[in-house]
């Protein structure tokens, strides 16, 4: 049976997490990109940085020190043939993605889809300008691993304690979704159905270590191409009078 502690750190998860995230991007991060605040995105960043890492440290070491296996948490050696099926997928998705990165930076067409898809408070937040981008792929490498222990690791194994794995995982990526509150109910569905294919490949392989790689390569490439099509927008033209 879980320990209080399991408790505590769930509910941090799936709930606490998605109300502070909301009412701090309304209430402070939101205001400040709005009205073009040159530091407010790098210190969204960053606070979510170091706010994931401070939160996934708390989870791997309390699931050590009381004696857990690291197989319990999807962190154990890479191994059997799942696993590498698994990983021959991934790097399959991987040549993909980077496929589509240098297409969108060749195709003038590709380059004004993906412009026509920057609505709402979406195009707040992803990277402007080299310095951001940089940053930004930070970011994209601590929520693919921390985000990947605490709501497929941490979270599914929480959840099994009182369901199978599958229905875990189903409320694991409504979980994942609604730590996208503050992109609005698209993003939360986005994220939610990004969460369960996530959830689905670590059940199949048995490991964090794939969900961990395409979660990384799917939030970098996002965000790089974001970045190269804004950066390279049309300047727009004043209407004649």
């Amino acid at each position: 049976m879980p320990h209080p502690v399991d408790h505590i750190l769930a509910g941090l998860i799936a709930v606490a997490y998605t109300v502070y995230s909301k009412l701090d991007w309304q209430r402070r991060s939101r205001p400040r990109l709005l009205v073009g605040d040159p530091r407010a995105r790098f210190d969204v960043y960053r606070e979510t940085i170091i706010g994931h890492w401070l939160m996934t440290i708390v989870v791997i070491a309390w699931w050590f020190w009381a004696g857990r296996a690291a197989s319990g948490i999807g962190l154990s050696a890479p191994a059997g043939r799942a696993f590498w099926v698994g990983a021959a997928v991934a790097a399959v998705i991987v040549a993909v993605l980077v496929g589509q990165v240098f297409q969108v930076r060749r195709s003038a067409q590709a380059q004004a889809t993906i412009r026509k898809q920057f609505t709402g408070d979406t195009v707040l937040i992803v990277p402007h300008g080299e310095a951001e981008r940089r940053l930004f792929i930070g970011l994209s490498f601590t929520a693919g691993i921390c985000e990947e222990v605490l709501y497929r690791g941490f979270l599914i194994g929480y959840l099994t304690t009182w369901m199978t794995a599958w229905p875990a995982v189903a409320v694991s990526a409504v979980a994942f979704g609604l730590g996208h509150l503050y992109l609005g109910w698209v993003g939360v569905a986005r994220a939610a159905v990004t969460g369960g294919l996530l959830g689905a490949a670590y059940l199949w392989t048995g490991s964090l270590w794939v969900p961990i790689v395409l979660h990384i390569a799917v939030d970098i490439s996002s965000g790089v191409i974001a970045n190269f099509v804004l950066d390279h927008s049309p300047p727009v033209e004043d209407d004649e009078a």
